[in-house]
């Protein structure tokens, strides 16, 4: 699929100049793994969540809890490799009930953790028929991204769950529904067009007071079959979002506190940087400096969208601000 379905420039009637999107929203968050991965972290979430939501409507784009999808990923791949991966497969169904339930049961009420081990289950049956389907069919790339769907799957209803325990509105939506793409499994390209069309009748046929959860990374061809868009593809998610639904700002949040010259953890003389223009951010994000998907600020720079990136751990800090030409940093939300 050629790049001119991934960008807005080129899809008729962009919906950051369109009045059809009512009520457009005031940000659109994506949440790391890390961010969801500890009850303290997921609880942090929840406030941003609940204190943006007073200030206009917002759109939550998460992704798997921390080394999910790691584990999803290596499973796959032992369990193609070994004469017999009953073993791999019980064990991660094991370590993924463990790990889910626990963090459930001490984020949601009683009643909500209970109909999340519902769904729990029913994701983690799916994931087992999966793996049952590469038994007997034989590995391959589509395979594979169904099993690493798995990870958002698991983690979107939680916080969405988590939500309603704080009596917002808060339908979750699996983004297979939303997102189309071609059939290159592992990186796919997104269809702008059918996208924006699905994206854009979802979103008006929510309430005003609804505080949406959509799983990033993953997508679906138009036959119905699972893609993931890539390393760090619910950053993309992020963006595409907002570029569709014409919000005002995108929030990026990790647990690093920032964009950094370098990687902070390896390089002690790394900087943080407290704003990018678009373009120079732009030109880093394509060559992987900045860790982001190389897509995630195509549908920004397109729409004069401004995104910041800030850390879960301190949320009250300003991390790092990505302006377009003339868009001030007033519109970014929480304020820096």
């Amino acid at each position: 699929m050629s790049d001119h379905l991934e960008s807005s420039a080129h899809v008729p009637n962009s919906p950051r100049r369109s009045s059809e999107i009512a009520q457009p929203p005031r940000v659109v968050f994506k949440f790391g793994g890390t961010t969801v991965g500890t009850p303290d972290r997921f609880r942090t979430v929840m406030s941003v969540l609940r204190e943006a939501a007073e200030t206009g409507r917002v759109v939550a784009i998460v992704s798997a809890l921390s080394q999910v999808s790691r584990q999803l990923s290596g499973a796959i791949e032992a369990f193609a490799t070994q004469s017999d991966g009953t073993a791999v497969v019980a064990d991660l169904l094991q370590t993924l009930r463990d790990r889910h339930r626990s963090q459930a049961e001490a984020v949601l009420s009683d009643e909500r953790a209970d109909e999340y081990t519902a769904l729990m289950n029913e994701h983690l049956h799916s994931l087992q028929q999966r793996f049952a389907e590469v038994e007997r069919f034989g590995f391959s790339p589509a395979a594979r991204d169904a099993v690493l769907a798995t990870g958002e799957q698991l983690s979107v209803p939680m916080v969405a769950l988590a939500l309603r325990d704080a009596g917002f509105s808060a339908p979750h939506c699996d983004a297979t529904r939303l997102v189309v793409t071609d059939d290159t499994f592992g990186e796919a390209n997104v269809d702008g067009a059918a996208t924006n069309q699905r994206v854009r009748a979802w979103y008006r046929g929510l309430s005003s007071e609804a505080v949406p959860v959509v799983a990033g990374f993953i997508g679906a061809t138009a036959g119905g079959h699972t893609t993931t868009l890539g390393f760090e593809g619910s950053d993309y998610s992020a963006s595409l979002f907002a570029r569709i639904l014409g919000a005002d700002c995108a929030t990026r949040y990790t647990d690093v506190d920032g964009l950094y010259t370098d990687d902070p953890s390896v390089h002690e003389d790394a900087e943080r940087l407290d704003r990018l223009s678009m373009e120079e951010a732009f030109a880093m994000t394509e060559s992987g400096d900045l860790g982001m998907h190389p897509k995630t600020l195509r549908p920004l720079a397109d729409t004069d969208i401004p995104m910041q990136v800030r850390s879960i751990d301190a949320p009250e800090q300003s991390g790092t601000a990505i302006l377009p030409e003339g868009v001030s940093s007033d519109v970014l939300w929480p304020a820096p």
